[in-house]
């Protein structure tokens, strides 16, 4: 879960891999093996990352969603949306729209 949370972070904050990377000094392959979890980040990357994304160090690592003033819920539908094709997505925002 640690490499989803930091995929969901990202997302959040709408930033490309590559942005990440250039924010926290590392490469943009780097960030791919993290959030695939094929390997971890050092500790000193894992503490950039919780201060670049402003979430505690528990909360990175953690097997749920990082506390980042989001609930349960949406985080939940976050994963879950950002898991849909484009064309999904733009379908589910149609429905949610629909249903205001």
């Amino acid at each position: 879960m640690f490499g989803n949370n930091i995929k969901e972070l990202r997302k959040e904050k709408g930033l490309t891999q590559t942005q990440l990377a250039q924010a926290v000094g590392v490469t943009q392959g780097a960030i791919y093996f993290w959030e695939k979890e094929i390997n971890e980040p050092t500790v000193g990357y894992i503490l950039k990352l919780a201060e670049f994304f402003q979430v505690s160090i528990d909360d990175l690592l953690s097997h749920t969603a990082p506390s980042s003033g989001v609930s349960t819920k949406s985080a939940k539908m976050m994963a879950i949306f950002s898991s849909l094709s484009e064309k999904k997505q733009d379908l589910l925002i149609t429905m949610a729209q629909e249903m205001l």
